[in-house]
């Protein structure tokens, strides 16, 4: 075991501190090793699955990854703007990524009961167990911090001295605890409200319902600024003061600006302030029973059982109109099911589909705000073709596809073989009706409702162009770029997308975007015929994809 740990050095020099507390340290010193050399040993998920091209594993593949995203923030330093506006939002994205890690990666360290399977049989008191899981995180998170913010360092250091230096690294260890603080305290909420399954199930929508706030959060960071004839103006609002941005900040322009106006003042306070009583609840009334609210992440309140309900009758239903053949409709059943119970591939799938919705209405901003009220900005949308924005949601639900190939169970993926199919087509095709009813079909149908209503009934031949252009890209997505089997890879090997494939399904979409708003300068006739022209197109697709597998299915058989 690699005795060299940094974590390790530094946690022995608060020896003596750690002894006056409950915490056994040799305890903690021994865990908090085990943990850094499995963290050492881990593929990175950011790297190739192929274990022969992986030249760097576990967190240091993360730290260059992070190092070279945090280039680009660093040229924000070079920018001519006040240093509040260029640490807003240098520290905003230090958030997305931190928050967007957390949950991907540490929230199931946070949550993991294995732990206290194994060690907690040991002479190991819960306090020593919560204290290495929680200084786990916080030290990866100042770890991965340092390496975004590298770059950001080196810049500001030289523009503005060595007080930056000092304030920087503040800033990173408070917004470090106030993230750890933050997620656990939520995350303790919730387990003392909830168990079992239901437990679980919350604590997935929890997961999503984090990442898109805070992605959707970074629409409202602009709104803090206004352009006034090409400059940047700071608009102090009340909610100025409920993101944390503007409180580290803040800090930078007391300290290092020198400024001491008083909403600058209240936001340098803040962000020492909010931290320092979010650790003390947490210290006080949250670690102490944190291991008990762990337990109900135990507790099984039965089978997956499928429902009879309304909504699935209409599927079935559906599921028997669109299916060819029974083979290719117990597919879809199959591919409905592992929607529905695989957890953390939901966790994958879900914030960029809830973004397909939001992203369309957050480009309607601009042209809503240029008028004295919001209610006359969504009337002035009556008549317009607003609802192309909707072409950006296809894209982002199209690419999501492609997470289908991983799931938590992937080891039973060796069933496919034993499946009496004379082609695993059949399987690609199951899973692309099931995807397309699952999520596409209702998301589609209901940001054409919304849209109709915003832009009218005069949209209707342009929804309906776009919803069959939804089933050409798809087909197109299926048909033309490779992925693995359904539910075949694990999560934790690799779970980013194909770039050549999400470029080209971007671009795909971008074009039918650029050729409805031409046809739109014409008429409804040529809506209409476009609309034929694409159905035409989709069988074709379809009948070129299915000779393309039949000859290649002859020319396996014939090699054998």
């Amino acid at each position: 075991m690699n005795q060299n740990f940094v974590l390790i050095k530094i946690i022995t020099f608060f020896e003596k501190i750690i002894r006056k507390t409950s915490i056994d340290f040799e305890a903690l010193i021994t865990i908090l090793k085990l943990k850094l050399t499995l963290d050492d040993r881990k593929p990175s998920v950011s790297m190739s699955a192929d274990s022969s091209k992986q030249k760097l594993t576990g967190m240091k593949a993360n730290l260059l990854m992070q190092a070279f995203v945090g280039l680009f923030l660093g040229f924000f330093m070079f920018l001519p703007l006040d240093l509040f506006y260029k640490v807003t939002v240098i520290v905003s994205m230090d958030l997305f990524f931190m928050i967007m890690y957390m949950i991907s990666d540490f929230s199931g360290v946070l949550l993991d009961i294995r732990d206290k399977n194994i060690i907690m049989t040991k002479p190991v008191n819960s306090q020593t167990m919560n204290a290495a899981r929680i200084i786990h995180i916080i030290y990866y998170m100042l770890m991965m911090f340092l390496a975004l913010n590298l770059a950001s360092i080196v810049i500001g250091v030289i523009k503005h001295g060595a007080l930056f230096l000092l304030c920087y690294l503040f800033m990173m260890f408070f917004l470090s605890f106030f993230i750890v603080f933050l997620t656990t305290i939520l995350y303790s909420m919730l387990l003392n409200r909830f168990n079992g399954e239901k437990l679980k199930d919350i604590i997935n929508i929890f997961q999503i319902v984090l990442s898109v706030v805070t992605i959707v959060a970074y629409q409202l960071m602009g709104r803090i600024f206004e352009f006034v004839d090409m400059n940047i103006q700071l608009s102090i609002k009340w909610w100025t003061f409920l993101i944390p941005s503007t409180w580290f900040a803040g800090l930078f322009k007391v300290v290092v600006d020198g400024d001491f106006a008083p909403h600058f003042v209240a936001m340098a306070v803040m962000s020492i302030l909010v931290p320092i009583v979010l650790g003390t609840v947490l210290i006080k009334n949250i670690l102490p029973k944190f291991e008990n609210y762990l337990a109900k992440l135990q507790i099984e309140d039965g089978v997956f059982i499928r429902k009879n309900g309304l909504l699935a009758r209409m599927k079935e239903m559906i599921y028997q109109k669109i299916a060819k053949n029974n083979v290719e409709r117990a597919f879809m059943r199959f591919t409905d099911y592992n929607l529905s119970r695989d957890r953390r591939l939901k966790l994958m799938l879900y914030p960029n589909l809830t973004m397909s919705f939001i992203f369309p209405f957050i480009i309607l901003l601009p042209m809503i705000q240029g008028h004295t009220s919001i209610a006359q900005g969504i009337m002035s949308l009556k008549g317009s073709a607003a609802y192309i924005s909707l072409y950006l949601t296809l894209a982002i639900v199209i690419t999501n596809f492609e997470y289908l190939q991983y799931s938590d169970c992937s080891e039973a993926s060796f069933i496919y073989d034993s499946f009496p199919i004379e082609s695993k087509r059949v399987i690609y095709k199951g899973a692309m009706k099931a995807y397309y009813i699952k999520y596409m079909l209702p998301a589609m149908f209901f940001l054409s409702v919304i849209f109709t209503m915003l832009c009218g009934l005069e949209a209707l031949p342009g929804l309906v162009f776009l919803n069959i252009v939804s089933v050409l890209i798809l087909t197109i997505r299926v048909n033309n770029f490779k992925m693995g089997l359904p539910f075949s890879k694990a999560i934790g090997t690799t779970a980013n997308k194909d770039l050549s494939m999400t470029l080209s399904i971007m671009a795909i979409a971008g074009g039918f975007a650029l050729l409805h708003f031409s046809i739109l300068k014409n008429s409804n006739l040529f809506t209409a015929i476009a609309c034929v022209v694409v159905i035409i197109f989709i069988f074709y697709n379809e009948y070129h994809a299915n000779k393309k597998y039949l000859k290649q299915m002859n020319t396996d058989y014939s090699m054998s």
